[in-house]
C-alpha cells in the first residue's frame, strides 16, 4: 500500500492509508472538534520585504510573499475599522503584536457573564499564532499581520472550564452544545471570523448530516446563517474555516460544506503544490500558503507565539525564551492568513455582501501550479526507511466552461486548491470596485431553487480491491449512473447542495459469512455532474459512521459550480469497493445563487495569458455579448498598463503593451473600470462609464453622455460628444474641450488647485487680460455662444474664473486663478 504523511498537531509521522482506523468509526453519535494545526520545522525560504516594514520577524514571513503585490495595498488599506473574530484557543492579548489592537469589549458574552478571550495552559498557544497572522501590529516588535491595523477579539472555546470551575460553558467539545452555539451566534457581531479547527473524524450518515433536523451539524450551520443573515447590518458575517489536515475529502464534516462558510485549503512555499496534509474536495473555495511536512521540503510559517519558554517556539530552540514560532502551520495557517485578505477586502470596500467575498475570492484566485500540473510523487526518508508522498491529486479544470466572464471565459478550479490560490492585490481591487456592478449580494436576495426528489435507485457493488491510485480523482472502475432532469431552475449558480438517500451493505460471502451485513459509508465514491459537464468529484475514503442496514440521509456541499448551467440534464454517480454494496435511493439538489441577469460583468486579471494558453481556451481572446444589457469590463485588478476601446469592431484591449483580447462585431460594452496602470480607455457611440483608479490614466468618452472618473493619477478626460460629468480625483488632471460646438453640456465636480482646463481655441476674454470670469451658476461658456459648449465648473468661483496659463501642444491651457501653474505633460 502507497504511504502518505498524515499529520496531526507537531506531528511528522509517516502513516499507511487505513480507511477503517478513525475514532470510535462514530458510534457515539458526535464528532470531536481539533484545532488544525501542523508543526514542522522551517526550511530555508525567501525573505519579504516591504518599503518601511521594521518588525523583526516579518523578513521571514514568506507567506506574504505569496499573495501578491500586498505592499501596493497596504498603501491604502491595512484592515483599519474592520472587526475580527478569532474563535480558536484563546488569545494572548497582552502580546506586543497583539496588544495594540485587541478589541476586549467584543467578547462573547451569555447570560451576563464576559468570556474572557485570553488562552488559558490548557487550550495553548494556536489561537495567538493565528491572531497574529490576521492582524498582528505594524508597530516595529515581532512579526505583522496581512491586516495590521484590524481590531481582534478571542473568544475562547478550547477552554473546557470557560465558566469558570468546572463549567465548560462556551467549550465546543462539551457535552451541552447550548452555550458554544450560543457563541457561534454572536459572531453576528463581528464582520470577519476565522475558524481553524474542525472534527477529528469524517463522519457519513444522517447523525452527521446538517441536512437532518436537530443534529449537531445542522444546528451549527443555523448558527452562522444567523450571523450571514444579520451580521454587518445584513451584509452578513464573512466566516472562513479551515478545511482540515487529514489528507482527505471535506465532505465528512457536513457543517463545513455550508455555503455560509469560506473553507480554506493549504499550499507550500517551495513549489506551490498543494501541502500534503491538507484536506481537498469540492467543498474548498480557496487555497493560502502554509507549510509542509520538512521531510518532504516543507517551510513553516513564522507567526506570533506565547511570550516566553511557552508556546511552540522555534524549531531550532523548543524551550526558547520567545515569542514567536518559525513552525507554525496546516490549514490552521492557511485560513487566518486567507482572513486578513477579506479583512483588507472589507476596508477597502465595505459595502460587500457575504456572497460578494465568495465569489470574488474564487474570481481574483491565481493558480499556485501550472494549469495541467499532473500528480507527482515525492521521495523521502526518514528513521523507518524511505517512502512515497503522493502529491496533488487532480490537475486544475475549467468549471463552468459556457461562462466567458473570468478572464474571457470559465473559472478555474481544483480540488486540492477550491478556485486557486488567494491573492491579497487582485482580491482587494476587485473588492475595491465591486459596487459599481450591482446591489451587494446578501441573504436577503439569494435564490434559492429546491429541486423535487428523484427516485435514483442505483447499487454499486465492490469488485474487492481498492485502487488507491484513483483516489479523490476518477473512478477506478464504471459506476453506476442515474440522470435526472432540471427544466425550472432560473438562477446563476454559486453553490450546490446535494441530500442522498442511501444504504450502505458488505458482501463477506467470500469470507463464509452468508447475506449482506450492515456496514458504514467508507471506501465510496461519487460524482455530481452537472449539463454543461463541470462537476465534482467525491471520495469517502478513510471515513466511517453508522454501521446500520438503514437507509441514510446525508448532505454535500459544493463549491466548484459557479458559471455552471443548472438547467439541463445532471448526472450521479457511484462506485462502490472493497466489497461495498451500496445503493442511492435518492437524490435532491439545492441550488444557491442569484437571479440571472443581461448586466454582465466580465472580470480580468493578470492571469488572462496564462488562461488564454491553455488547450481549448483561445477563445477567451475574443469578447462577445449578444444579450444586451448593460455591462461592465472590470480589469480593477490588471496591476499593467491597460489600453481598452469598448467599440464593438475593431475594439478591444491590450494588457502591458500585449494585444488581450477584441470586441467581436454586434458586440455593446458600456462600462470599464481599469487598475493601477497609466490606463487608456476609450468609450463607444453611447453613454460609457469609464473609471481609471490609479495610475495617470487617459480617458475619452466619444458620443453619448459618459461618466469619466480618473480615480488617483494625474489624468487627461475627454469626454466627446454629449452631456458628460467628469471626475478627475486625487492628482493633477487635465480636462480637455474641443469647444467647436460638439462637446456639449458637461460638468466637472472637482476642478480645483493643480487641475487644468485644454481646449482648442482661446476662450473668450473680454477685457485680454487672461482672466476669464462666468456667471453666478458657475457655468462656463466654452465656444462664445450661450447654446453651444459649456462646462459646469463645481469648486470654482465665477468671480475669481479662470487664468490662460498659456500654451501647450498646441492647447490653451487655463487655471484656477488663485494658481500660478507651471505646465505639465
Amino acid at each position: 500500500m502507497e504511504t502518505k504523511p498524515t499529520s496531526g498537531a507537531g506531528s511528522t509521522k509517516i502513516a499507511t492509508w487505513d480507511f477503517d482506523s478513525v475514532s470510535d468509526g462514530g458510534q457515539s453519535g458526535k464528532p470531536g472538534y481539533t484545532t488544525m494545526a501542523v508543526s514542522s520545522a522551517t526550511s530555508a525560504a525567501p525573505a519579504f520585504v516591504a518599503p518601511g516594514l521594521t518588525d523583526p520577524e516579518a523578513a521571514g514571513q514568506w507567506h506574504l510573499s505569496k499573495l501578491g503585490n500586498i505592499a501596493a495595498i497596504w498603501e491604502d488599506f491595512t484592515g483599519k475599522g474592520v472587526k475580527v473574530g478569532v474563535y480558536d484557543s484563546g488569545v494572548q492579548y497582552d502580546h506586543p503584536d497583539l496588544a495594540p489592537n485587541y478589541d476586549a469589549s467584543l467578547e462573547v458574552v451569555i447570560d451576563g457573564k464576559r468570556y474572557d478571550g485570553d488562552y488559558v495552559p490548557f487550550s495553548g498557544p494556536h489561537g495567538t499564532s493565528v491572531a497574529g497572522l490576521i492582524a498582528a501590529a505594524r508597530n516595529g516588535v515581532g512579526t505583522v499581520g496581512v491586516a495590521y491595523d484590524a481590531g481582534i477579539t478571542g473568544v475562547n472555546i478550547f477552554d473546557p472550564y470557560s465558566g469558570g470551575k468546572l463549567d465548560p460553558g462556551i467549550f465546543i467539545n462539551a457535552t451541552d452544545q447550548t452555550k458554544f452555539l450560543e457563541a457561534m451566534r454572536q459572531t453576528a457581531k463581528f464582520d470577519v471570523v476565522n475558524h481553524s479547527w474542525g472534527s477529528t473524524a469524517s463522519l457519513y450518515g444522517s447523525q452527521f448530516s446538517r441536512g437532518v433536523e436537530g443534529t449537531d451539524a445542522a444546528r451549527l450551520v443555523a448558527a452562522i446563517t444567523y450571523a450571514a443573515d444579520t451580521g454587518r447590518g445584513g451584509l452578513g458575517t464573512v466566516q472562513l474555516n479551515a478545511a482540515g489536515n487529514n489528507s482527505i475529502d471535506g465532505q465528512g464534516d457536513s457543517s463545513h460544506t455550508d455555503r455560509h462558510w469560506i473553507s480554506v485549503g493549504a499550499y507550500r512555499e517551495i513549489d506551490g503544490l498543494a501541502s500534503n496534509y491538507s484536506t481537498r474536495g469540492a467543498s474548498l473555495l480557496v487555497s493560502a500558503p502554509s507549510n509542509d511536512l520538512a521531510l518532504i521540503g516543507g517551510t513553516g510559517i513564522v507567526a506570533t507565539d506565547l511570550m516566553g519558554r511557552e508556546g511552540y517556539n522555534l524549531a531550532g530552540d523548543p524551550g526558547g525564551k520567545i515569542d514567536h514560532t518559525d513552525q507554525f502551520g496546516g490549514t490552521s495557517a492557511a485560513s487566518p492568513i486567507a482572513a486578513g485578505v477579506v479583512t483588507l477586502m472589507l476596508d477597502a470596500n465595505d459595502a460587500l455582501g457575504w456572497r460578494d467575498v465568495s465569489n470574488i475570492l474564487a474570481y481574483s484566485a491565481k493558480l499556485p501550479v501550472a494549469f495541467d500540473d499532473a500528480t507527482r510523487t515525492l521521495e523521502y526518508t526518514d528513521e523507518q526507511g524511505t517512502g512515497q508522498a503522493r502529491m496533488n491529486e487532480s490537475s486544475f479544470v475549467v468549471t463552468g466552461p459556457g461562462n466567458n466572464q473570468s478572464n474571457g471565459g470559465g473559472l478555474h478550479y481544483s480540488t486540492d486548491y477550491g478556485y486557486g490560490a488567494v491573492d491579497a492585490y487582485a482580491a482587494v481591487r476587485m473588492a475595491e470596485v465591486w459596487s459599481l456592478f450591482g446591489a451587494a449580494k446578501t441573504s436577503a436576495n439569494e435564490v434559492h431553487y429546491a429541486s423535487k426528489v428523484f427516485d435514483a435507485d442505483i447499487t454499486a457493488v465492490g469488485d474487492g480491491t481498492l485502487d488507491f491510485t484513483t483516489a479523490f480523482n476518477k473512478f477506478a472502475g464504471t459506476p453506476q449512473a442515474f440522470e435526472f432532469t432540471i427544466t425550472d431552475a432560473d438562477i446563476d449558480l454559486e453553490h450546490v447542495d446535494m441530500t442522498i438517500t442511501y444504504t450502505a451493505l458488505v458482501d463477506f460471502s467470500d469470507f463464509g459469512i452468508p447475506g449482506l451485513t450492515e456496514n458504514d459509508f467508507s471506501a465510496n465514491r461519487i460524482k455530481l455532474t452537472a449539463p454543461d459537464g463541470s462537476s465534482a468529484f467525491v471520495d469517502t475514503l478513510q471515513s466511517t459512521g453508522p454501521r446500520s442496514a438503514d437507509q441514510q440521509s446525508y448532505t454535500f456541499g459544493f463549491a466548484n459550480f459557479r458559471g455552471a448551467d443548472a438547467t439541463g440534464t445532471w448526472k450521479v454517480e457511484l462506485e462502490a469497493n472493497l466489497n461495498g454494496v451500496v445503493t442511492i435511493h435518492d437524490v435532491k439538489l439545492d441550488l444557491y445563487g442569484s437571479k440571472p441577469t443581461t448586466d454582465n460583468v466580465y472580470s480580468y486579471t493578470d492571469e488572462f495569458f496564462t488562461m488564454a494558453a491553455v488547450a481549448g481556451e483561445s477563445g477567451r481572446t475574443m469578447l462577445i455579448d449578444r444579450d444586451g444589457g448593460v455591462d461592465w469590463i472590470n480589469a480593477a485588478a490588471v496591476s499593467n498598463d491597460v489600453v481598452l476601446n469598448l467599440a464593438g469592431n475593431g475594439g478591444g484591449a491590450s494588457f502591458g503593451g500585449q494585444k488581450a483580447f477584441a470586441i467581436g462585431r454586434g458586440t455593446v460594452i458600456e462600462n470599464a473600470v481599469t487598475g493601477d496602470g497609466d490606463d487608456m480607455l476609450t468609450g463607444n457611440s453611447i453613454a460609457n462609464k469609464l473609471v481609471g483608479m490609479r495610475g495617470d490614466d487617459r480617458l475619452f468618452g466619444l458620443g453619448g453622455n459618459d461618466t469619466l472618473d480618473g480615480g488617483v493619477g494625474n489624468d487627461w478626460l475627454d469626454g466627446g460628444r454629449g452631456n458628460d460629468l467628469l471626475t478627475g480625483g486625487a492628482g493633477n488632471d487635465d480636462f480637455f474641450f474641443d469647444n467647436k460646438g460638439t462637446s456639449g453640456f458637461d460638468r466637472i465636480t472637482d476642478f480645483g488647485k493643480g487641475d487644468r482646463l485644454l481646449v482648442n481655441r482661446a476662450l473668450r476674454d473680454g477685457n485680454g487680460d487672461g482672466i476669464i470670469t462666468f456667471g453666478a451658476d458657475g457655468v462656463l461658456n466654452l465656444d462664445g455662444s450661450n447654446r453651444g459648449d459649456r462646462v459646469q465648473l463645481d469648486g470654482v468661483d465665477p468671480a475669481a474664473g479662470l487664468k490662460f496659463a498659456g500654451m501647450e501642444d498646441g492647447y490653451y491651457v487655463y487655471v484656477v486663478n488663485d494658481t500660478v501653474a507651471a505646465l505639465h505633460g
